[in-house]
């Protein structure tokens, strides 16, 4: 193990700035993840509010559809008690209104989860970097 930490201290500065290099480039993609992991549970969330809205206003009330970006079309919700969630690989089910409150629940769970582990991963990356800007620094002085 000593030898190890022998071998990575001589490294060139050519080498370290490479290092440097790779942990930023890493980190920048680690971050651009925990912004579609955001946007993901954004949406969640934003589903789980229009649940709740249409379950309030009830059946027979009328509301707009979104129908593409900038087309609605006017609906009657003939059904609050059952909805259908697309669950990945062009399947969709039908579920009763709690247990489609379940699942988009564990779904934010697993997006909360997932944005946790990025998010170590980045600080991990950030204290490694700093480490070597420390090596940087004291052989440039």
């Amino acid at each position: 193990m000593a030898k190890k930490e022998i071998a990575e201290s001589k490294k060139t500065p050519e080498e370290q700035n490479q290092e440097l290099r790779s942990l930023i480039a890493q980190i920048e993609a680690l971050r651009a993840e925990v912004e579609l992991v955001n946007q993901s549970i954004a949406a969640l969330r934003s589903t789980q509010a229009t649940l709740a809205t249409m379950k309030d206003l009830g059946k027979g009330k009328s509301m707009l559809i979104p129908v593409g970006s900038i087309i609605q079309v006017k609906a009657k919700v003939e059904d609050v008690e059952n909805v259908v969630i697309d669950i990945g690989g062009n399947l969709s089910v039908e579920l009763p209104y709690a247990e489609a409150l379940e699942y988009l629940d564990k779904q934010l769970a697993g997006l909360r989860d997932q944005r946790r582990l990025l998010e170590e991963a980045i600080a991990a990356l950030y204290v490694r970097a700093e480490e070597l800007l420390g090596e940087v620094r004291g052989e440039a002085k």
